[in-house]
């Protein structure tokens, strides 16, 4: 199995005390972000390396809520960002990164 973003396919085993280079799951709209509206959640499922899904889209994703919430001041959690959004902040955050999940996959959009 390989990323679907990056395609790299060089993977090990998990062991205790070492860094994890492994495939994620990532929920395409994000399952937190449903389950937080009290929803059912029904989306996409894709397989992305550690550094794909965590440092670059899950750090974008926060961006998003960030742009989308009532903060002031930029908080690097998710959870945090979502305890300042209403819902329907959280309805429109979750289309937007559920359009922007599509667009990064197949390279039409800048990470940055």
């Amino acid at each position: 199995m390989k990323c679907e973003k990056c395609g790299d396919d060089n993977f090990k085993e998990w062991k205790s005390g070492e860094t994890y280079k492994g495939l994620d799951e990532h929920h395409n709209p994000p399952e937190f972000i449903t389950e937080r509206l009290g929803e059912k959640w029904e989306g996409e499922r894709y397989l992305l390396c550690r550094e794909c899904h965590i440092l670059i889209l899950h750090k974008i994703i926060k961006q998003i809520l960030f742009r989308n919430s009532n903060s002031a001041k930029f908080v690097n959690s998710e959870y945090w960002l979502m305890n300042k959004m209403t819902l329907e902040q959280l309805k429109i955050a979750r289309e937007e990164i559920y359009n922007f999940t599509k667009l990064w996959l197949k390279n039409d959009t800048k990470t940055t």
